[in-house]
């Protein structure tokens, strides 16, 4: 049996109904339409032979002339060519593209942008929708939106079911290709925001009050691109997967948020006891109320006498209670204990959406080496592809001086440093001291140096009681010392906002539970550990051990700074929510108060 291997022949029939004879020749991805009607002239032997002399010379100009196409090494069939054969014009004039219905009114007119953007850099075609059929990809793009749920995600935001009835009934009632390529922009303004959402997240604020919030630079371009690259052979899902977190950590969260939206009643015990009243031998019914809902939590507390009165176990519970959910141990029913003693089922269920929306906003690509910092968790963790190298407690801003949630780079170790005190505490809160307390030389006493305009100035000979006092830009640096307020090293990053991570004198502040403590930088229990896992790798005529890394902290050498030729990323991150290592869902203070505000954000989705 005879084949054409490398050409196939087949009619195509266009939107006036005229049949069209195509050539393809499949090993160069080239078509050519040859007028309707020409099999009339088949009858004529001599216009036979013409016409085969004619086709051949066709073919030949396909290998001579290879037509170029960007997705041409996905289209390997007769069936694709047939298909982009019959894709779409799009109106590209940029006012079609003003009332694109989008649900997110804080994205909505920048996807409308990226989706004009996408279609002038497509060649102005459908890519969702083609005259006779919709694509493989919508279909598959429906799929993706079902599948989201489980991930926190609202696929209405999307306009799922709105779409998919409109593209079948453009299809049933036949409507016009005019209305199909309008209807394709309104699917790729759809997967744009849905992109973007998983890339840069649902939150419209980089500030929460004081609280800053700088997630990663978001790319317009290289969300288009993602729509861009999809040909029509590649998997939807391919492109989509890469853009989710890939670790045991979300997917365990994502695995016990399906649980808890399956769960249909909450019949969890709540208790409002009056902070006041819990005190030794209050006695009142609610006191029962509260050994209850403790009990709920797995921390019984047998009564001493009287069920109804508060005693010394209870109080002592309270206690166990407190320090298991990283709260002071104070033995107080205030406003932090009380929220997690009431924590039910469906808030639990909202943390984790948040939560799993916080990996999703800070999933970005941090190599081999990276550093984690958890600020509800107050703990800094070092990994090593993936693999925990260090962990170490860490001191974080407290609520009115926060640490920010961002992502940077670890550049340089330095020994001994010196600490240039910053203008915000400065002026408000050494000046006024020094002031109030009629001392000018209480710094100088504390090893400070006190500098105007580049010049050191002795703090006697200033006037501390004229009004301009506070106008005139003095500067203060600590000498480096074990009682230096950054320690005896510090771990200095690339960011702008004068934020990184030092030693501190104060090490006592480590043994509190609740550790929001500082101006802003974070704060290392174990510095001379943290600087030995940074170093060792480094390549110097000694290798950096531990011992070396102390002898370092406590030499004669100042400022002795060592650039890191291996980057270390750092993300320092804000989570309330996560699966411990013993695969139990773990709940932190919110110490900065920013859950029920983003909640809301990625809520009004759901209405």
């Amino acid at each position: 049996m005879h084949t054409l291997p490398k050409e196939l022949l087949f009619n195509i029939r266009n939107s006036f109904g005229k049949v069209f004879l195509c050539i393809i020749c499949l090993s160069e991805k080239k078509r050519v339409f040859l007028p309707p009607n020409c099999n009339i002239f088949f009858h004529s032997m001599k216009i036979k032979f013409y016409f085969l002399i004619a086709t051949l010379a066709i073919l030949q100009s396909c290998k001579k002339n290879p037509a170029s196409h960007p997705d041409s090494s996905l289209r390997e069939n007769g069936e694709e060519i047939y298909t982009e054969a019959l894709t779409i014009a799009v109106d590209t004039t940029a006012a079609t593209f003003e009332n694109l219905p989008i649900l997110d009114t804080h994205y909505k007119k920048g996807i409308q942008s990226e989706t004009y953007t996408y279609y002038i850099q497509n060649g102005g075609k459908t890519r969702w929708l083609y005259k006779d059929i919709p694509s493989r990809l919508f279909k598959e793009y429906l799929s993706v939106l079902d599948s989201v749920a489980n991930d926190g995600l609202v696929p209405e935001t999307y306009r799922r079911t709105a779409l998919k009835k409109a593209v079948d009934s453009s299809y049933a009632h036949q409507l016009s290709d005019d209305y199909k390529a309008s209807l394709d922009k309104e699917i790729t303004a759809s997967f744009l925001l849905f992109t973007k959402h998983l890339t840069s997240g649902r939150f419209t604020r980089i500030a929460y009050g004081k609280h800053t919030w700088r997630k990663p630079k978001y790319d317009a371009q290289k969300n288009i691109n993602l729509l861009l690259h999809i040909g029509d052979k590649t998997s939807l899902a391919g492109i989509i997967t890469p853009l989710f977190p890939h670790n045991k950590q979300y997917e365990q969260m994502k695995a016990l948020y399906k649980q808890l939206k399956q769960q249909v009643v909450d019949t969890f015990i709540t208790v409002d006891f009056p902070a006041k009243d819990f005190v030794y031998g209050y006695t009142a019914p609610i006191v029962v109320q509260l050994r209850n809902s403790l009990k709920q939590k797995g921390f019984e507390a047998a009564p001493e006498i009287e069920a109804q009165m508060v005693d010394s176990t209870l109080i002592r519970t309270v206690q166990r209670f407190q320090k298991s959910n990283g709260l002071t141990a104070d033995g107080l029913l205030g406003k932090q204990t009380l929220y997690f003693l009431n924590m039910n089922k469906t808030r639990e269920r909202d943390l984790l959406q948040l939560n799993m929306e916080r990996m999703r906003v800070f999933n970005n690509d941090l190599g081999e080496h990276y550093a984690l910092v958890n600020i509800p968790d107050f703990k800094l963790s070092l990994f090593h592809k993936d693999s925990l190298q260090f962990q170490t407690r860490v001191v974080v801003g407290r609520t009115e001086t926060s640490t920010p949630i961002f992502t940077d780079t670890i550049r340089y170790v330095e020994f001994r440093p010196t600490w240039s005190v910053p203008q915000s505490i400065i002026k408000k809160e050494m000046l006024p001291q020094i002031i109030s307390q009629a001392d000018p030389e209480k710094y100088q006493k504390r090893g400070y140096t006190m500098y105007e305009k580049g010049k050191k100035v002795d703090p006697t000979t200033i006037d501390w009681t004229d009004p301009s006092v506070h106008k005139r830009g003095f500067h203060f640096v600590e000498a480096p010392s074990a009682n230096n307020s950054l320690g005896l090293v510090k771990f200095i990053l690339t960011n702008d906002m004068s934020i990184y991570l030092h030693d501190t004198p104060s090490k006592y502040f480590f043994q509190r539970d609740d550790r929001a403590l500082s101006h802003g930088c974070v704060r290392v229990q174990n510095p001379n550990e943290l600087a030995y896992h940074l170093l060792k790798n480094e390549a110097t005529e000694t290798p950096w051990t531990l011992e070396k890394v102390n002898e370092a902290m406590n030499g004669k050498r100042s400022q002795y700074r060592i650039a890191l030729k291996t980057k270390y990323k750092i993300n320092i991150l804000y989570y309330t929510a996560f699966i411990d290592e013993n695969g139990e869902l773990t709940l932190k203070n919110d110490i900065y108060d920013l859950d029920n505000e983003q909640l809301k954000e990625i809520k009004r989705f759901e209405s």
